[in-house]
């Protein structure tokens, strides 16, 4: 059966009986993991949301591999060398070897870790579980070596400043008065990164945003002054609540709702092995396509445009308009938050539908934590986010997730699955 829409995909992940499996009702040592990678990536100094999510994939594809090698129940990303023992092990060797490559500062904590994990182990031979781990995370550490991430390529602004060309954008509001701070844009090169699974980053490159002065323009430059302001009697109190919830690093909700999706739903190991996989990949490329489109259009953010003269320039100190939040030191278009969030929950709804009711936390200083009913609701709060806080426009958000969804269908057509679930060939995926 050829899979070509997000429904058959949904259709044929249910005849493959995923859920079939001996369920659980805690935490496993997948999904232990993944909190510890999350939580390794945001040690000071944090890692941004194309560094973390690219770790973030790279040990879900490791822990993939690795119990795939052992319990043989899907197609292999990229390591599969038949093995035996304890799946559980294999996991938590993978992840932490991973972890260890990446982080060699955290490696006491990281081996505590690992000690922990293996003390509970009960399925099968501990050392050759981590003997099959411990290859298969150094098989994809080697594999994105050479994947164009480093080094890191900074953008130091425009030669000549020109009407809708993104700017350096100030610390505002954080900081309140001149002199403000204006860091040059993060990972110019990120777009040219290999992606996990996805052609390319510019495979499914969005058309332009709308001409300065296009009615569309106009419309959304009016609502996001009208209601992403610091000081304004428009945006309500949820609203605000909602800006400043999702202003954390994108990949962060969607693993926190992927964690405890599984555990409310009982998901088994290799379950969670393949869920991992899948969500974690979808949002690094999803990375990767959203860089690649604001590095080629270099559209201008709110917070100039609001403050800008005829000519481009801003001579007044943006003193005319400020945002919510601060406006991130990368361009425009199309927003980096909807991307991210609707690749991962896209994979979510497909696995677990989209009514479920989660109870998600935020890194946002004071911030209290935010229940949604449905995977569908936090895509919405998500996107509309970047409005509410001043920092994206509407059609940045629409072709956000439209780039995400787009990305995470692709991505789970032509990434590992189930052995069952395609009549294709089945190869491992390499670039």
């Amino acid at each position: 059966m050829k899979l070509n829409s997000k429904h058959h995909l949904l259709a044929a992940i249910a005849v493959a009986g995923l859920s079939s499996l001996a369920p659980q009702a805690s935490a496993d040592v997948i999904t232990d993991w993944n909190l510890i990678t999350l939580n390794a990536t945001k040690v000071t100094p944090a890692l941004n949301s194309n560094l973390g999510s690219r770790i973030d994939a790279i040990e879900a594809v490791a822990v993939y591999d690795a119990v795939n090698s052992i319990k043989h129940f899907g197609t292999p990303y990229h390591y599969y060398v038949p093995g035996s023992g304890s799946a559980q092990a294999a996991a938590a060797q993978a992840a932490h070897d991973v972890l260890v490559y990446y982080f060699p500062s955290q490696q006491a904590a990281l081996d505590a870790d690992l000690t922990n994990s293996l003390a509970s182990i009960t399925d099968g031979p501990i050392g050759n579980g981590q003997t099959v781990g411990a290859a298969a995370a150094a098989d994809i550490i080697a594999l994105r070596a050479s994947d164009g991430s480093s080094p890191n390529v900074s953008y130091p602004g425009p030669a000549t400043i020109i009407p809708g060309v993104y700017q350096l954008t100030p610390n505002i509001p954080t900081v309140t008065s001149p002199p403000f701070t204006f860091n040059p844009g993060i990972n110019e090169q990120w777009g040219t990164v290999t992606p996990f699974v996805l052609d390319s980053g510019s495979h499914f490159r969005p058309g332009p945003p709308p001409a300065l002065g296009s009615w569309q323009y106009n419309l959304a430059l009016a609502e996001v002054k009208n209601i992403g302001s610091l000081s304004n009697n428009v945006r309500t109190v949820d609203q605000t609540h909602i800006a400043q919830f999702y202003k954390q690093d994108a990949e962060l909700t969607v693993n926190e709702a992927a964690r405890e999706l599984a555990i409310t739903h009982g998901t088994s190991l290799e379950e969670n092995a393949l869920l991992f996989a899948w969500t974690d990949i979808a949002v690094a490329d999803a990375r990767i396509a959203v860089w690649d489109a604001k590095y080629t259009y270099l559209f201008w953010r709110p917070i100039t445009a609001l403050n800008a003269s005829v000519d481009g320039t801003v001579t007044n100190n943006y003193s005319a308009w400020n945002p919510l939040i601060v406006t991130p030191n990368h361009p425009d278009y199309p927003s980096g938050h909807s991307g991210t969030v609707d690749a991962g929950f896209t994979v979510l709804q497909l696995f677990f539908g989209d009514r479920n009711t989660l109870t998600l936390h935020t890194t946002t200083p004071g911030e209290p934590s935010r229940t949604i009913k449905s995977l569908s609701q936090a895509e919405s709060e998500n996107g509309l986010s970047r409005i509410y806080g001043g920092i994206h426009y509407s059609f940045d958000n629409i072709q956000g997730q439209s780039l995400g969804v787009k990305v995470a269908v692709y991505d789970l057509l032509h990434g590992p699955h189930p052995s069952d679930l395609f009549d294709d060939d089945h190869h491992s995926h390499q670039h």
